[in-house]
């Protein structure tokens, strides 16, 4: 059967149309390629407030990207804050939201924990969290590269076949554009959030959100299993 609403397609549209309408919103991290952004999607849903956060800087022009855009599909008056959400959170009286949307940026950071710890602070009820997530197997010439439920592929520590397999795997999907992935990174500088430095099982998805404290709702996976995303309440369910 063909499902009409996008937000029944998508599991993040989803997670979003169950908790966004009323309430104030922000993206993290959603300003690259412009088009995955769900502020519109919270608009369209009902949101009380919408905000952009992303460590691009102001010249990019990506937000003069995500300002048409905006324009376009009438969507009203969004805050847009040019900063790391850390340093954010670290800052003397940061900002909170009803509901945080944060897809695709995890497994860019060097400091995952960091990263959740930030968006544990700044969302008031729920966070709609999605990374790309590790195959359990990944065959090569040599054997096959098995990845625990409860690990996280550190991608700087790939080395040889078990690299190349990976590599080969991903670079069907995404192309030649996954910096430290499918093309070389010869540096690796923790302030660098271009490479991606992690890919988690999705069982380590859960295990490190609920380390930062957050309480999990609800998991989809999508995207062939590529992809995994959660609805998590920053407070524990009322009996």
């Amino acid at each position: 059967m063909k499902l009409e609403r996008k937000e029944e397609t998508d599991p993040r549209d989803r997670f979003l149309a169950a908790v966004v309408s009323g309430r104030s919103f922000a993206e993290v991290g959603g300003l690259w390629g412009t088009v995955n952004e769900k502020v519109s999607v919270a608009h369209r849903l009902g949101a009380r407030s919408l905000t952009m956060i992303d460590a691009a800087p102001a010249t990019d022009l990506g937000w003069a990207a995500f300002e048409q855009r905006r324009r376009e599909l009438g969507v009203g008056a969004v805050t847009c804050v040019s900063s790391d959400v850390v340093r954010l959170v670290e800052a003397p009286d940061p900002p909170l939201f009803d509901v945080v949307h944060c897809s695709g940026v995890l497994y860019h950071v060097p400091e995952p924990m960091r990263l959740l710890l930030a968006l544990k602070r700044i969302a008031r009820h729920h966070l709609v969290l999605t990374s790309l997530v590790a195959r359990s197997e990944y065959p090569h010439k040599g054997g096959t590269l098995r990845v625990p439920d409860a690990a996280s592929l550190f991608i700087p520590a790939l080395e040889g076949p078990e690299r190349e397999a990976v590599a080969g795997y991903w670079k069907n999907l995404v192309g030649d554009g996954a910096v430290g992935l499918t093309r070389e990174n010869p540096t690796w500088q923790l302030e660098d959030f271009g490479p991606w430095w992690w890919l988690p099982r999705p069982r380590a998805l859960r295990a490190l959100s609920r380390s930062a404290g957050f309480y999990l709702i609800e998991e989809r996976e999508f995207w062939e299993g590529n992809a995994c995303t959660l609805l998590l309440s920053a407070r524990p369910a009322v009996p």
